[in-house]
């Protein structure tokens, strides 16, 4: 998929990120949104939505033009860096690190960001183990040197120090101490620094907490705090951030700066909602909160349309009031309206203030047609309807989530894959994808599965659940709301010491960002077929499919028919909805007919919608003979009726293929014809007819939700 596929308005010359940074994406000047106080940039979205395709994207086209540094929080190389060193490093410091040397490496217009704040504290914190030995301590601090460019008047300092120093702690072998040398190796990046670099860091190390104005001390505090961990090692780390962003400020306000640069630079953070995502973005915006205000554009990603948890105080995410956040997408229009809301006292306000959340956009039905159109400019003898089929199907999977469309899309290109006769959704997610050298590939369902819940499991997912999450996930398909879902969690956890309740599951699943459904349990209808067809394959011929419906039909049978059902009217209508999944249509139909003068005929329509909605995932498929009336039936004329309604509402409400007009043309005439039943609410029935032939005509859901919304 081209990396600037639906990005249109974000990418143009007057959009967001043009604005922003000062620079469209051919280098022109623009004048920046915002500022001095910029917000931290959110781009919001669930897995698969093409956060960090854009953040590529800004690096490839508008880091050309400005400073930009790309990190991703979600690699375990800076945690691996960290604990080998684990007393003068974490895993936040090797970040920094890395951004500095991203900017250090900068080719274009002012040349390379010198980083030498930064690098003062890191070298004071590397110098700061009481435990090492004199050799790892001087191999610690000489690592940074790299991060200060050629003929900085800091560059070897510290080899010297190292020198200098080694004859002093000989004889402290037995006692080593790392208060001497942190001394010696300030001491001489103090002495070897010309006044203007002495200026420098008393201006930034002089005002860390009980500096008072001395840099020497300022920078033995924050190494002190470095190694007390917890609470102090954070502030320290926050200023170290601080340090960085002071740095970058000043290679635009110098005098050199103000002529050679223009724009905005930029940092880059992928997978920003774990916890050092978090570790990172908190003192950015705590300082901002202060007044201290710098021109770099933050722009992170963030799976929570909310941003998440730590952007609120711990009453949780208010969403309304001038604390809310604001939010925006490239759809609304325009440019976003974002200021600092008045007042607030930084420490107790929340962070929601100095974000803008960035909602990513879907494709359209022109961009999938595109995309899907590009993959299979290779592809020859594929009649027009069959690419209208498919080009439908991936519509319906996809939901516009830019990672279905493009994977869907390629392997449905691919030069092995044949349609099969029945032309559904499934057949699609049987396509295979060939990755590296596998000569058959897996199919498309597997990979995606892959990429989008194993690859990125919810942080907060306990260890020794993460080798069942994907089965717990496949079992939940079935379910619908909560109370339904924790029936099903209760049994397939039975024997299980560490068990995950279907309402922390919920929230996982929302901390991941999937979307919620009121009326399904896994609210992304793509994604829900995915964990349908895995489920199905679980177990031989289906076995855990039509178990897990069984053991729902069972439970919900068990209670008083006439209980409440809020999605299904009773209880009765929610056992027979999983009666109809597990293959049983006989028995629903012998439900309807019975219930059909015994409910009103409003509540009878409601519970035949509610039931029809089941999935129907292997055997042989004979809904349309009996929609139409082609095949044998018992019964009165009224059961028959019902029968053929019932599968007629069933093929429409599956909606794994298109929608076949001559069953949607018999579907309102049998409901009219039901009415003709004495006291059966004809003119409910006639309403309730016209109402569906109008949805029908417009190709959307008979009984649409949150899920289904974009499946016309």
């Amino acid at each position: 998929m081209p990396d600037d596929l639906g990005f249109d308005k974000l990418l143009d010359d007057d959009g967001l990120l043009a604005r922003l940074l000062g620079k469209t994406c051919a280098g022109r000047n623009r004048k920046p949104l915002y500022g001095p106080d910029l917000p931290v940039v959110l781009l919001v979205g669930g897995p698969g939505m093409g956060k960090g395709r854009l953040l590529r994207c800004v690096r490839g086209e508008f880091g050309r033009h400005v400073p930009t540094a790309h990190v991703d929080c979600g690699l375990t190389v800076y945690r691996e860096q960290a604990e080998q060193q684990a007393r003068t490093r974490s895993v936040t410091t090797e970040v920094l690190r890395e951004v500095a040397r991203q900017f250090g490496a900068w080719q274009g217009d002012g040349g390379p960001v010198a980083t030498p704040r930064l690098y003062a504290g890191l070298a004071a914190v590397a110098a700061s183990d009481p435990l090492a030995d004199t050799a790892t301590l001087v191999s610690e601090v000489q690592r940074h040197d790299e991060l200060l460019p050629r003929g900085s008047f800091w560059r070897g300092v510290l080899n010297r120090a190292g020198r200098a120093y080694a004859g002093v702690v000989a004889g402290l072998v037995a006692h080593p101490g790392a208060v001497p040398f942190i001394n010696a190796v300030l001491d001489e990046l103090l002495a070897r620094t010309s006044q203007e670099g002495k200026a420098v860091l008393a201006a930034c190390y002089g005002e860390y907490t009980g500096a008072g104005g001395h840099p020497k001390l300022g920078l033995h505090s924050l190494a002190s705090h470095f190694q007390q961990g917890g609470e102090a090692r954070e502030v320290a780390e926050g200023f170290l951030f601080r340090a960085l962003r002071t740095d970058i400020e000043a290679a635009y306000v110098s005098l050199f700066g103000r002529l050679a640069r223009a724009g905005r630079p930029a940092l880059l953070l992928d997978h920003a909602d774990n916890a050092l995502g978090r570790r990172l973005l908190k003192p950015v915006l705590e300082d901002r909160e202060r007044g201290l205000y710098d021109r770099l554009v933050v722009m992170a990603t963030a799976r929570r349309a909310d941003g998440g948890r730590f952007l609120y105080h711990a009453g949780g995410p208010g969403g309304t009031g001038d604390d809310a956040p604001v939010s925006w997408q490239p759809t609304d229009g325009g440019l976003p309206r974002w200021s600092r809301p008045a007042g607030g006292v930084p420490g107790l306000t929340p962070l929601s203030r100095g974000v803008l959340l960035v909602r990513m956009p879907v494709l359209t039905r022109d961009q999938q047609s595109r995309e899907t159109a590009r993959l299979r400019v290779r592809q020859e003898g594929v009649a027009n309807a069959a690419r209208l089929r498919i080009d439908s199907g991936i519509h319906r999977l996809s939901g516009g989530r830019p990672l279905f469309v493009s994977r869907l899309g390629e392997a449905t290109a691919s030069l092995s894959f044949r349609e099969p006769d029945d032309g559904t959704d499934w057949a699609l997610l049987d396509a295979r994808v060939r990755a590296g050298e596998e000569a058959e590939g897996r199919p498309v369902a597997d990979l995606l599965l892959d990429e989008l819940i194993s690859r990125q499991p919810p942080e907060e997912l306990p260890p020794e659940q993460r080798g069942h999450w994907l089965d717990l996930l496949s079992h939940l398909s079935v379910a619908h709301d909560t109370a339904c879902a924790q029936v099903l969690m209760r049994e397939v956890q039975a024997g299980r010491d560490e068990r995950l309740s279907a309402y922390r599951i919920g929230e996982l699943l929302g901390d991941s960002g999937w979307p919620h459904c009121p009326r399904h349990f896994i609210g992304d209808l793509g994604l829900r077929r995915l964990l349908m067809r895995r489920l199905h394959r679980l177990r031989p011929d289906g076995a855990a499919w039509r178990g897990d419906h069984l053991l729902l039909r069972d439970h919900y049978r068990a209670l008083d028919d006439e209980t409440a059902d809020e999605h299904f009217g009773s209880a009765a209508a929610h056992a027979m909805h999983h009666h109809l999944a597990a293959g049983d249509a006989d028995t629903v139909t012998d439900y309807l007919d019975r219930t059909f003068l015994i409910r009103s005929a409003r509540q009878w329509c409601e519970e035949l919608l509610a039931i029809a909605e089941a999935p129907l995932l292997g055997g042989p498929d004979d809904r349309r003979a009996r929609a139409l009336g082609d095949a044998e039936i018992a019964g009165d004329v009224r059961r028959k009726r019902i029968d053929r309604l019932l599968h007629a509402i069933w093929l429409c409400e599956d909606r794994t293929q298109s929608l076949d007009d001559a069953v949607t043309d018999t579907l309102p005439k049998l409901l009219e014809r039901l009415g003709e039943e004495p006291e059966a609410g004809a003119g409910t029935l006639t309403h309730t007819a016209r109402d569906f032939s109008d949805r029908l005509a417009g190709k959307q859901p008979l009984r649409p939700c949150t899920c289904t919304r974009h499946i016309g």
